[in-house]
């Protein structure tokens, strides 16, 4: 590396001060790097990110220490030559160390970058204070191959990602991780993502903790994850808020085992279906009842889809137009069943002064799913509901109460069902904001509610 000496003894002492929290991955400590590869865009031995990754003989002990600047590049590594590598900005501010999507090539080719960096069967990978943007498909994504297991725990710590097409911040059959202290806004599914958890005897849980999600179709999605603790963070201004759902087009059905606790979810009624939206969702949907659409339903913050074995505590649930938290099954999937979930002890509606037009909703399938402790519980029935709010919504510890399959109460016509069927079926699907019950919000923590009155008339 040729540099001055005085420039030698600052990069060594900058190595060792970013190294540190990158061995607390949540994957056991590591030595102290060893190996730092500088990017800078002029007057470095690597003027590119790739250029470093190429560089790396091995991963443990390693870093790739990006100076401030804006890379229009995209990054791949595969393989566990790279296990145990970080990325990290050296600034310590992810503003100042931008992966740019607009123009962005992959690997120095003349293809274009689907992703910020992209890594395949990599463990204990490092990604820390870098800002991804404006990707054709995700910021941050790690993952192992299809069928395999060779993502060992992860860390994004102090990342932002915005406007990258799919997901900010995205992790795919991978053991374990954890994202912290970061930021998504402006995607077309989801700011962060666990997907395709593999079942585990001795799970080992991914962390989703001091975040913030906002201005996205969802703030959370997490198709067929498991061992995921979600915790003090701000999901808000979003289509939906936390969304863990079953779907059969991905392995490792269904999503389970799981924990939303002590965050604060509000103000999700993003309809970013209106023509000014400057969100557009990258989702053609979740299938099709006759010639209609089934989508996502906006102003809610917590949707458990098909999840079997959730426990959602000691939340702050306010100001969603819809219901604050709903859970149901998939009528046209039998392992997507609304079971064992638990609502316990959140504070729903901000003490009556930012209500949600019902606190919780669920279809009646399934069963033992319960409700306790919770500072308000106005819980919807319908008018023609089959089965009473005791059957619907029981007291914790859980009965075994439920349809016992994934038919809810009534049908797409009536009851439970009914009303959820023409909610996530409206035509056009801006209007399900004609369903909300809205109003203003008190001040919360400096924060602006989102405004759809500016995006557009449902037309």
């Amino acid at each position: 590396m040729r540099l001055r000496m005085g420039m030698i003894a600052a990069a060594v002492a900058a190595s060792v001060a970013v190294v540190a929290p990158a061995a607390m991955a949540g994957s056991g400590a590591h030595a102290k790097a060893q190996n730092t590869f500088i990017v800078c865009k002029h007057g470095c031995k690597y003027g590119s990110v790739h250029a470093a990754v190429n560089a790396v003989n091995k991963g443990k002990n390693s870093v790739i220490k990006i100076r401030p600047g804006t890379y229009k590049e995209g990054v791949t590594l595969v393989g566990h030559r790279y296990d145990d590598l970080s990325f990290v900005g050296s600034s310590g501010n992810p503003r100042n160390t931008i992966l740019e999507g607009n123009g962005a090539k992959l690997n120095g080719t003349n293809e274009v970058a689907q992703n910020g960096i992209d890594a395949t069967n990599v463990d204990h990978l490092t990604i820390q204070n870098l800002w991804a943007r404006n990707f054709q498909t995700n910021g941050f994504f790690v993952h192992s191959d299809t069928g395999t297991t060779n993502c060992d725990g992860f860390l994004m710590k102090n990342d932002l990602a915005s406007h990258n097409r799919s997901y900010g911040l995205f992790a795919k059959r991978c053991i374990g991780g954890r994202i912290t202290h970061s930021k998504g806004w402006g995607h077309g599914d989801s700011a962060i993502y666990i997907g395709e958890t593999p079942p585990q005897a001795d799970p080992k849980w991914t962390q989703i903790d001091h975040d913030r999600a906002y201005q996205n179709v969802l703030g959370y999605s997490g198709t067929n994850s498991k061992y995921v603790d979600i915790h003090d963070s701000k999901f808000f201004n979003n289509g939906a808020g936390i969304v863990p759902n079953t779907l059969d087009s991905e392995a490792f059905q269904p999503n389970a085992n799981g924990k939303i606790r002590d965050n604060e979810i509000f103000w999700n009624n993003f309809n970013y279906f209106l023509p000014n939206s400057p969100v557009e969702t990258v989702s053609g949907g979740l299938g099709q009842i006759g010639n209609l659409t089934i989508n996502y339903p906006t102003g809610v913050g917590v949707i458990l889809f098909g999840s079997d074995g959730w426990v959602v505590r000691d939340n702050q649930i306010f100001g969603n137009f819809f219901w604050g938290a709903g859970s149901f099954s998939d009528p046209f999937n039998a392992s997507a069943l609304n079971q064992k979930n638990r609502f316990i002890d959140n504070q729903m509606g901000r003490n009556g002064t930012d209500t949600n037009r019902f606190d919780f909703y669920n279809d009646g399938s399934g069963k033992g799913n319960c409700y306790s402790g919770n500072t308000s519980s106005s819980f919807d029935v319908t008018g023609d509901a089959s089965h009473s709010q005791g059957f619907l919504y029981p007291n914790c510890p859980a009965p075994n109460i439920g349809t016992g399959t994934n038919a809810g109460d009534g049908g797409l016509g009536s009851g439970q069902v009914g009303e959820l069927a023409g909610y996530v079926l409206s035509t056009p699907p801006c209007s399900q904001e004609d369903s909300w019950v809205q109003h203003s919000h008190p001040a919360f923590e400096g924060l602006t509610p989102i405004d759809t009155r500016n995006l557009g008339a449902c037309s």
